[in-house]
């Protein structure tokens, strides 16, 4: 009620002509400021620490770079530590030419955007290429195409049904939701040109039934789906779930969706006796057609916590066990498989949950690992079946390797992928060999 006073009262004033409620000048959608032809206040590298929480552009030469695999770091001075420098992640770093550390070092740049304070030190997040030019304004690189364009690849339809969990890191908008802390995620957005990779992966596996995790919003999905994915006929669930940045599990089917249950308000106990919940949710869609079967849908907690993230971890293993478990005792045939992030590896507490109540391991026996950035490089990413179910599994495997996409530049996780026989149930990893399209 108050914003519809301060509303009514600004429209009187301007019917009295003593406030302007024009619109201001509007800039091409999809552009900043700096974009737009609105220039940013130019300084040295030197004095970038003055302007904290300000959009500036900062000159200087890059003497010093670092590529540790998931950033590449742009330094303005040899002894770096406490000084200016700008960050350049995994998935931008993908649309240089050549590796941004070789590319840039030695050169005299101007580097646009809002400046952090990183553990003491000013930095700018390069978010788009375009943030970059060279010394005399002229862009670092052109003729980038953000337009979603046809995929180069799309497989043939499954004739059973072809399953695919994907966690697609950090799949987040450029608006700041305020009641989340999607702030902090560094890119802070899924560049167009990242998007078009996991298009181009999605279309070479072409599923049935896709399982996401590490989507900020319905929206966000809906917009990607419509852009990108329009020619594979997906159907979008998403519900907002108790991640504190935000990110959700989420599924597309072009197979008919007769139910849809989110388990995020759920409490249960862990094995400390502390109430919990599905840190982020676990989703429950019942699919129709020639599926007939239940998909669970989770992303467990991550390792962050030390001990006490394992405690909560394998809590939320056996609540979601525990669901698929009370089906199965009423039904001997029930049909269904839960995949997703489980962020445990497999001889592990967490993932015991789910074979000490007889659910098969799609790709049981793989020497593959799902999460691909170093040190880590561990299989964390799973589908598990029903016996109901896991009968019609033809094969599952982990996607590590897609022809003409980079799938590291995709995500930090790979794809697991599952084939059904009937059409009721299969999760596989298997990449067919399809023609370009002409």
């Amino acid at each position: 009620m108050k914003l519809l006073r301060i509303c009514l009262l600004l429209g009187s004033i301007a019917a009295l002509g003593l406030v302007s409620m024009a619109a201001p000048p509007t800039q091409p959608a999809g552009l900043d400021a700096t974009e737009a032809g609105v220039q940013d206040q130019v300084i040295s590298w030197e004095k970038a620490g003055d302007y904290i929480g300000q959009k500036v552009t900062v000159t200087g030469t890059i003497v010093r770079t670092h590529d540790s695999g998931k950033a590449t770091f742009l330094n303005f001075a040899t002894d770096w530590k406490g000084t200016f420098s700008a960050v350049i992640f995994a998935s931008l770093a993908c649309d240089f030419p050549e590796a941004p550390a070789t590319m840039l070092l030695n050169k005299e740049v101007r580097i646009s955007g809002k400046v952090k304070n990183y553990k003491g030190s000013p930095e700018i997040v390069i978010e788009r290429v375009s943030q970059l030019a060279w010394a005399d304004g002229t862009p670092v690189m052109v003729g980038l195409d953000s337009t979603p364009r046809a995929a180069m690849v799309t497989a043939a339809a499954a004739e059973g049904v072809r399953v695919v969990s994907w966690n697609i890191e950090n799949f987040f908008d450029e608006l700041d939701d305020p009641f989340t802390n999607d702030e902090v995620t560094n890119p802070s957005f899924v560049a167009p040109e990242r998007q078009q990779r996991v298009s181009d992966a999605i279309h070479a596996m072409n599923p049935d039934v896709l399982c996401l995790q590490e989507v900020e919003n319905r929206a966000l999905l809906e917009k990607f789906n419509n852009a990108y994915l329009s020619d594979l006929g997906y159907q979008v669930v998403l519900f907002e779930g108790n991640d504190k940045r935000g990110i959700d599990v989420a599924l597309l089917s072009r197979l008919p969706i007769e139910s849809v249950t989110s388990y995020r308000h759920l409490r249960f106990q862990d094995a400390e006796g502390r109430e919990q919940k599905f840190r982020r949710d676990l989703l429950r869609v019942r699919i129709g057609g020639k599926l007939n079967a239940d998909a669970y849908i989770v992303h467990l907690k991550s390792q962050h916590g030390g001990k006490n993230a394992d405690v909560i971890r394998t809590s939320e293993a056996r609540a979601a066990a525990n669901i698929i478990a009370a089906e199965m005792a009423v039904d001997a045939d029930y049909r269904g498989f839960i995949c997703g992030d489980f962020n445990e590896v497999p001889e592990e507490a967490t993932i015991q949950e789910f074979v000490k109540i007889g659910l098969i391991d799609s790709c049981a026996g793989t020497d593959k690992y799902t999460y691909n950035k170093k040190p880590y490089l561990t299989r964390i990413d799973f589908a598990f079946f029903t016996p109901g179910l896991a009968g019609e599994l033809v094969s599952g495997a982990v996607v590590d390797d897609i022809q003409g996409v980079s799938l590291k530049c995709a995500s930090d996780h790979y794809p697991v992928k599952v084939e059904l026989s009937s059409g009721a149930a299969v999760i596989e990893q298997v990449v067919p060999t399809v023609p370009l399209k002409q």
